[in-house]
Parts: structure tokens; C-alpha cells; sequence
């Protein structure tokens, strides 16, 4: 399964699975998957999302505007696809990208209905949207 192995002093160390659609990063322990309790991370610092192309799935970094930043193979980061055996600094946290082993099973995306105001035709305002779980930015 893809995963994230953290590095400490050069050496491998805690492996993070990716094993679902969003995977968020950052300092706060009640709203990261990873939690890196570490002052230049920010509470909301990344997320990685496993996103179904034509070719398969492949894997985004998407840095949350966060203070210090996100890098991939020490270049600043705002969004971009990871690739096998890339390099990922968080604050002062590396951690190596192993896209190895077998692919996720991910569920169903979750579709919501929204109905119609009052006084709108409901024939033209069946609005259909998508509702992804993202980080709850309060």
C-alpha cells in the first residue's frame, strides 16, 4: 500500500499508510490523520488526495497556505503529483513518498441532492453537488 515513511536522523522510521481519499496533515490531533506536533508545522499544514485518472490513481501534495510552507524534493510546493520515492519536508519533518505495494480500495464518492428554494421552478434547479470530507477550516 502507498505510504509515507517519516525519516529521523537519515534513518526510516514511522511508515503512514495511504489508505483513504484525503489524507490531512498538520499539528492539531484532533483534525489531522497525521498529526506532527512540531512548532513549524501549521495546524492545517497539507493534505495528500488520491485522485482516479485515466491512467489510474495518482497521488497530490497540496500545501494549505500554510507559514513554512511545503516541499517536495526541496522545492516549495502549492499542489503537485507525488511520484515513487519522492522527498517531503513539513516543518522539520521529511518523509519519503513508497508508492509500492497495492493500490488503495476507495469508497464511493458521496453525492448530495440539493432541493429547490421556494418560489424556483423545480424542474431547473435540481442542482446536483459533490460533498467531499476536507478539512474543517474554523
Amino acid at each position: 500500500m502507498p505510504a509515507l515513511i517519516q525519516f529521523a536522523s537519515g534513518a526510516p522510521g514511522i511508515k503512514y499508510r495511504i489508505d483513504q481519499r484525503y489524507l490531512s496533515i498538520g499539528r492539531d490531533t484532533a483534525e489531522n490523520d497525521i498529526c506532527l506536533p512540531c512548532a513549524f508545522v501549521s495546524k492545517h499544514h497539507a493534505i495528500i488526495e488520491i485522485v482516479e485518472e485515466e491512467e489510474g490513481l495518482a497521488f497530490y501534495l497540496q500545501d494549505l497556505a500554510s507559514t513554512n510552507h511545503t516541499y517536495v524534493n526541496d522545492r516549495a510546493i502549492v499542489r503537485t503529483r507525488l511520484h515513487d520515492g519522492d522527498m517531503i519536508r513539513i516543518g522539520k519533518n521529511s518523509f519519503k513518498f513508497d508508492a509500492s505495494g497495492p493500490l488503495p480500495l476507495l469508497d464511493a464518492v458521496e453525492l448530495d441532492f440539493e432541493l429547490p428554494g421556494a418560489g424556483e421552478t423545480p424542474s431547473r434547479t435540481w442542482n446536483f453537488s459533490r460533498r467531499l470530507r476536507l478539512i474543517a477550516t474554523e
